[in-house]
């Protein structure tokens, strides 16, 4: 497997690659060319590496944690039993920065990094950097839950609650409400990883299987639940439910209701006045806006404050200098998010009226706007169509995530599906060369000019 120094967007700790070229996606899917820098919780930034090869041992991987209670609580609780029992987890400490190694063997070490992806406690870059320096951490900020609150409507800092990622704090949520003999229901589609913890803890503990529904299907939930869940508006076709009917009905069967509501940001919806009684953001996303954060956030519900005492915020807590880089991204989030919100408007226009496009996604249903997040099918769902317009779009940022304030590009169903059949696609009503645009700040008529060079080479 070929390693190559990435073009990173956000600087030293930035959290997006570029992928230039369709094809470099599908190398990077199959393993044959892997960025040394990206998507953290997929790509170990080298800072993160560095810190593992100073405790490599012979026949052993070694998977670095940002602290020795996470590396526990997710190898217990979440890895399965074979991996569990070929693995072991040390505490370190270096310049007063505690962190936790997991020990797997290499038959196990690819489960195990799976895990640890999926439940978003991989050590960041920063503590790592502070690590192989022996530096101190900056002393936490105190006025941060304040900054979000302020920011999501009908929340309070005292039960606001920030993670290392944003995953992290889903795990956190679903791990703590899901209860013996009960399951959850999925409302939509949601961010592939989320989909995965709640396809995995059924088979680790004593929960019914989770049920999924598309956004057309008719829900109906069963007494034996503790836990729905659902993004507004669903990752990538940007539906927006019916969130006030499904709180109802969810709290009479006495099931917790969790919102992840990152794509929308607080700007654009607020979860609590519709009955939610805990709403998530990924804050590496448009709160950041930066691309150089790594974070989440957590609110509950000050009509159900209890709820607080049942989450684990203390094991997933962000890093002390993470959260100060948030805090300074903060300051420009009100102005920015209405300037997409302005741009995606007229870029969902353009691609409206495009006869090389199909199809496009734009939620219904929020507040301020439609928000700055566009999906698009191209008249043609395969590789050629594809390939003409992803490597003549000029867009210079092309690759996963969104809510930075330059737009990006990203073939979502290639990145996150890869090796789905066409008939699970189909299950989920996802065209296997699906497009999403997070748009940015720039002039709508840059970013559209950008649009145009791809679209124009499609024949």
């Amino acid at each position: 497997m070929e390693t190559y120094n990435a073009e990173v967007v956000g600087g030293i700790h930035g959290v997006t690659c570029v992928f230039p070229t369709l094809r470099s996606v599908i190398d990077y899917e199959e393993k044959k060319k892997v960025p040394n820098q990206g998507y953290p919780r997929f790509i170990a930034h080298p800072f993160v590496v560095s810190v593992q090869n100073r405790h490599k041992r012979d026949n052993l991987e070694v998977i670095a944690i940002q602290n020795p209670e996470a590396a526990d609580f997710v190898r217990l609780n979440y890895f399965d039993d074979n991996t569990r029992e070929h693995s072991s987890v040390e505490s370190h400490e270096n310049g007063k920065n505690r962190y936790g190694l997991i020990y797997v063997d290499k038959e196990h070490a690819q489960s195990a990094r799976d895990s640890v992806t999926n439940t978003g406690v991989i050590l960041n870059s920063r503590k790592a950097q502070r690590i192989l320096n022996n530096c101190e951490s900056p002393k936490q900020s105190d006025s941060l839950p304040l900054s979000l609150s302020d920011l999501e409507k009908g929340s309070i800092p005292e039960l606001t609650f920030i993670y290392t990622s944003g995953m992290a704090a889903v795990f956190d949520a679903v791990s703590s409400f899901l209860k013996k003999e009960t399951g959850a229901v999925v409302i939509g589609n949601t961010y592939v990883d989320t989909g995965k913890i709640f396809r995995n803890l059924p088979d680790r503990f004593n929960y019914k299987h989770t049920t999924f529904y598309t956004e057309d299907d008719k829900i109906s939930l069963s007494d034996s639940i503790s836990v729905v869940f659902l993004e507004i508006p669903t990752n990538p076709l940007l539906k927006v439910a019916n969130l006030e009917s499904i709180a109802q009905e969810a709290h009479d069967k006495e099931a917790v209701v969790i919102v992840d509501s990152t794509i929308s940001s607080p700007y654009h919806f607020s979860p609590f006045e519709f009955g939610a009684d805990i709403i998530i953001h990924s804050t590496t996303k448009s709160l950041s806006g930066k691309n150089n954060h790594m974070g989440g956030v957590l609110f509950v519900n000050p009509y159900s404050p209890d709820l607080a005492k049942k989450i684990h915020h203390s094991i997933f807590k962000i890093d002390g200098e993470e959260g100060l880089i948030l805090e300074e991204n903060l300051k420009s989030f009100p102005d920015r998010i209405k300037r997409m919100a302005i741009n995606a408007e007229k870029v969902a226009e353009y691609l409206l009226h495009n006869k090389n496009i199909s199809r496009i996604y734009y939620p219904k249903g929020l507040k301020n706007g439609r928000g700055h997040v566009i999906s698009f099918e191209l008249k043609e769902d395969d590789f050629r169509t594809a390939e003409a317009f992803y490597d003549n779009c000029t867009l210079p940022i092309k690759g996963p995530s969104m809510g930075y304030e330059r737009t990006m590009l990203m073939p979502y169903t290639l990145i996150t599906h890869f090796s789905d059949s066409d008939k699970d696609l189909a299950k989920i009503r996802l065209k296997r060369y699906l497009m999403r645009l997070s748009v940015g700040i720039e002039s709508s008529d840059e970013i559209i000019g950008h649009l145009s060079s791809g679209i124009g080479a499609i024949l």
